[in-house]
C-alpha cells in the first residue's frame, strides 16, 4: 500500500497546482480566490476550477464574504479540518536518557495537532518498540474521538543512515547496530489500512518546522535543522533535499573499521577528543563533562549535585542547565563550550549552504540563551560575513514534536498533491 509520491519523481503540473493552492489556503486559514491567484501566480480561472473541485468534495468550505476593494465582494475559502487526518510518529533518538521519548501526533488537514502521545523510550529490541508504537497510534486515534477510517496515512521518523533498498537503518555514531524497519511499517499499514512512509528524523524535523514553525522559520526557503551535532535536515529552495540515495544530512564521518594491528583512533575512541567530525551525542556530552568535573573537583560540585539530588547518576542535560541558571559557573562554562563547539559545525554549513535560518533541536535547545549566545558567537567567528549576516540561528519552535509533526505533515502534503 506504499502509495506515496516518489520524491525522486517530478510532480506533475496538476500535482504542483494542487499543492500550491491548498497550501495557500492552509497558511492563510481564510483566503479569497483572487488572493490565492496572487500568491501562487496562477490565473484566476485556473484557481477557480481547482477550488470548485475542492468545494464539491467538501475539502474546502466557502465561509463568507470578504471586504470588497471595489466591485463584487470575494468569497472566502477555508479548509475543512475534519476532512481527514494523518499520524506522525517519532521513534525517538537512539541516545537514551531519562528524557528520551517516543512521540506521536495526530494532525488534521489544516496542520493543527489535535491529539498527542508521549512515552519514555526504553532500552529494548526494535520489535518491542514497534509493538509499543502500534499501541500508541491506536490510543492516539481513540483519544481524539475520530474514526480510524478518516486517517489518510502515517509517517514515521527514524534515526540513522537509511538503506531503502533493504529496508534497514544503521546508526553508526554510538555503535554499528543495524535494524530492519519494514516490520513496523507493515504492522501500521495492516492495522490502519493506509499507506506509510519512513524518513530520516532530521529531514522530517526540517519539514515540520517549515510546515508549521513560527515566524522566520516557516517563511524561510533555505533552512537547516540541526539534530544537535548528529545530523541535519535540509530545505533548499523551499523543498526537502534528500541526496542521491536519500541519506543526505549526516554530520559525521563513518567510524573507521576496527583493525587489530593498528592503534586506536583517538578521534573515535573518546568523546573528549576535540574532533568536529565525531558526534558528542545529542546532549553534546554536557552531562558527561560535568560528571568528570565533579570527580576532579568534589568540593566544587555543590549546585549541580543539589539539582541532581546528590546523585551523579541523575546529572543529565536539564539538571546541568538548571544549575547554570542558578549561578553555577562550571555548569555555565561547560554549556558555553558545547555551544562554541556546535557553532563551528554550523559555521561550516552556513558557508556551504548559505541558509536564511538554522534551527537547533532534538533536545539540546533546552540549554537556553547562554548556549545559543555561544553558538552564535562561534558562527560569527568562523563563518564568512556574507553568509552569516543573513543566517538566523533559532531554537526549534515545535520542541520535541518537530519530527512527529514533520512526519504527519509530509503525509498531508502528499495527500494535497494527489487529490
Amino acid at each position: 500500500m506504499r502509495g506515496f509520491l516518489d520524491k525522486e519523481a517530478r510532480l506533475s503540473e496538476k500535482e504542483r497546482r494542487n499543492l500550491s493552492i491548498l497550501d495557500a489556503i492552509r497558511r492563510d486559514e481564510e483566503i479569497s480566490r483572487a488572493d490565492i491567484s496572487k500568491s501562487t501566480d496562477l490565473n484566476i480561472v485556473t484557481v477557480s476550477n481547482y477550488v470548485s473541485k475542492y468545494v464539491k468534495s467538501k475539502l474546502v468550505f466557502e465561509t463568507g464574504l470578504d471586504i470588497s476593494s471595489g466591485g463584487r465582494r470575494p468569497e472566502l475559502l477555508k479548509l475543512n479540518p475534519e476532512y481527514c487526518y494523518s499520524i506522525g510518529i517519532d521513534l525517538g533518538a537512539p541516545h537514551l536518557t531519562s528524557e528520551t521519548s517516543v512521540v506521536a501526533v495526530l494532525l488534521d488537514v489544516t496542520g493543527k495537532v489535535v491529539a498527542r502521545e508521549r512515552v519514555k523510550k526504553e532500552k529494548e529490541s526494535f520489535e518491542k518498540l514497534s509493538a509499543r508504537v502500534l499501541d500508541m497510534a491506536h490510543v492516539l486515534v481513540e483519544n481524539a474521538g475520530i474514526s480510524s477510517s478518516s486517517i489518510q496515512g502515517i509517517g514515521v521518523g527514524i534515526w540513522g543512515v537509511i538503506d531503502r533498498y533493504r529496508g534497514m537503518v544503521r546508526y553508526a555514531v554510538e555503535d554499528e547496530s543495524i535494524v530492519s524497519y519494514t516490520g513496523l511499517l507493515d504492522q501500521l499499514e495492516s492495522s490502519f489500512g493506509v499507506p506509510t512512509i519512513i524518513e530520516h528524523d532530521a529531514t522530517l524535523a526540517a519539514f515540520g518546522e517549515k510546515w508549521s514553525g513560527a515566524g522566520a522559520i516557516s517563511s524561510a526557503d533555505n533552512l537547516i535543522f540541526m539534530c544537535s551535532d548528529s545530523s541535519c535536515g535540509l530545505v533548499i529552495k523551499g523543498e526537502l533535499y534528500y541526496g542521491a540515495s536519500k541519506s543526505a544530512g549526516e554530520l559525521n564521518l563513518s567510524p573507521p573499521r576496527p583493525d587489530a594491528q593498528a592503534e586506536p583512533d583517538r578521534c573515535w575512541a573518546s568523546y573528549n577528543y576535540a574532533c568536529c567530525m565525531r558526534s558528542r551525542g545529542l546532549d553534546l556530552g554536557i552531562p558527561g563533562r560535568v560528571r568528570e568535573y565533579i570527580e576532579k573537583n568534589s568540593d566544587n560540585g555543590g549546585a549541580i549535585l543539589k539539582v541532581a539530588r546528590g546523585d551523579t547518576g541523575n546529572i543529565e542535560l536539564k539538571a546541568v542547565v538548571a544549575a547554570a541558571v542558578c549561578g553555577d559557573g562550571a555548569a555555565r562554562k561547560i554549556i558555553e563550550d558545547a555551544g562554541e563547539y556546535l557553532g563551528t559545525k554550523i559555521a561550516f554549513l552556513v558557508n556551504l549552504f548559505n541558509p536564511e535560518v538554522v534551527v537547533i533541536g532534538r533536545g539540546i535547545e533546552v540549554a537556553g540563551d547562554m548556549f545559543f549566545s555561544a553558538v552564535r558567537k562561534s558562527v560569527r567567528r568562523w563563518a564568512y560575513e556574507e553568509s552569516v549576516k543573513v543566517a538566523k540561528i533559532l531554537p526549534a519552535s515545535l520542541g520535541e514534536e518537530a519530527v512527529a509533526v514533520g512526519a504527519a505533515a509530509l503525509v498531508t502534503q502528499d495527500f494535497f498533491a494527489k487529490i
